[in-house]
């Protein structure tokens, strides 16, 4: 009686953790889904389940059931497994069609710059434990770059998870403005695909709240102009929607910023001065990028969602990462301190546990 007792208890304790973490999870989204916290929260949440799951097929000890259950981790895992095992020539194989189809910067290479050094590093461990076996030194620097390996895996997967939510997520048709941001123009006064299909996203979303709610909204034009630009990113922005079918008194523009923080910046100054309600709006970019733009978009007021035109499956992967590595950045001293102690950590192992 004490072992069913305490059987139900554990089954009980983690179905509660579980639906503790589900209900965190969907406030920390609705309160503001544009923060890796929320990625945090779903792999957490996502964890507890299978924590849960794992302890109710134990505990009713069928055979059938568990078989069923290990079938389906089976088929769950077998993806993730085989695609960790041929991570490397995947980012190598990606890495190739990118420096084939787009220019050749450091951006442009990091999917083949990491597929090499996946591929490369455990070589060259397996190379060194083999001609200097037992060396502390050796193990040590292993261990580290390992550490790092999983520190930095585990905040890709929280921003993958972030990204996803940001995806499922779709803002309400209810809009006053939406802020299109700007990149650089071919041949300095051309739209540019990529900033075609910024606004083209925003014009999709303003026809649609029109055609579903009858209720109109303006387009803010945000971008400055670089040095080898003929005219501000915004004013030829204004000519392409023009030319799409979208009246001029529909637009705004806004030809000071240069970088996405002053893209936020500029707006919201024109949004406050034209009397609109500065939370009944969006922002529109690439997919890639909604993420991080939200954050400017945050941290200068306002609070709204971004919509992303889609971005080539080929290219993805490197934007991604790209994005990661900026967000990183934003909290540098955070996984600075984080990445030490990885490093002091694996010292004391090595050096005053391990002997």
């Amino acid at each position: 009686m004490t072992h069913i007792f305490q059987a139900i208890s554990y089954s009980v304790c983690f179905g509660i953790i579980s639906v503790l973490m589900s209900l965190s999870t969907v406030y920390l989204i609705k309160k503001n889904k544009y923060r890796l916290l929320c990625g945090v929260a779903a792999l957490f949440t996502c964890f507890s389940y299978f924590l849960l799951m794992s302890i109710i097929v134990v505990q009713i000890n069928s055979n059938v059931l568990t078989r069923l259950y290990l079938l389906l981790l089976i088929l769950l895992l077998a993806p993730v497994v085989l695609l960790t095992l041929l991570s490397s020539f995947l980012f190598i194989w990606n890495g190739i069609i990118v420096f084939n189809r787009e220019s050749h910067s450091i951006g442009n290479l990091l999917t083949l710059i990491i597929g090499v050094g996946l591929m490369i590093v455990p070589i060259l461990f397996s190379v060194f434990n083999r001609y200097m076996p037992n060396n502390k030194i050796i193990y040590l620097i292993e261990n580290i770059s390992y550490g790092f390996q999983n520190y930095l895996l585990f905040w890709i997967l929280t921003f993958i998870s972030s990204y996803m939510i940001t995806k499922l997520v779709r803002p309400k048709a209810n809009k006053e403005y939406a802020i299109i941001l700007g990149s650089g123009l071919l041949d300095g006064d051309t739209v540019s695909p990529l900033l075609a299909s910024r606004i083209m996203a925003a014009v999709g979303f303003k026809r649609m709240q029109c055609k579903k709610y009858r209720k109109s909204m303006k387009l803010i034009m945000s971008g400055g102009q670089g040095k080898d630009e003929s005219l501000p990113e915004a004013l030829a922005m204004k000519t392409y929607a023009i030319k799409q079918g979208i009246p001029e008194k529909d637009i705004l523009v806004e030809t000071k910023s240069k970088n996405t923080y002053d893209n936020m910046l500029f707006s919201k100054k024109i949004i406050e001065s034209n009397g609109f309600d500065v939370d009944k709006g969006i922002f529109a970019t690439n997919d890639y990028h909604v993420f991080r733009a939200a954050g400017f978009a945050h941290l200068v007021g306002l609070n709204i969602d971004g919509i992303g035109s889609k971005t080539s499956k080929y290219f993805l992967p490197n934007a991604l990462i790209r994005e990661y590595i900026a967000i990183l950045k934003n909290h540098k001293i955070f996984h600075i301190t984080m990445m030490i102690i990885i490093v002091i950590a694996n010292i004391m192992s090595t050096f005053v546990y391990g002997k």
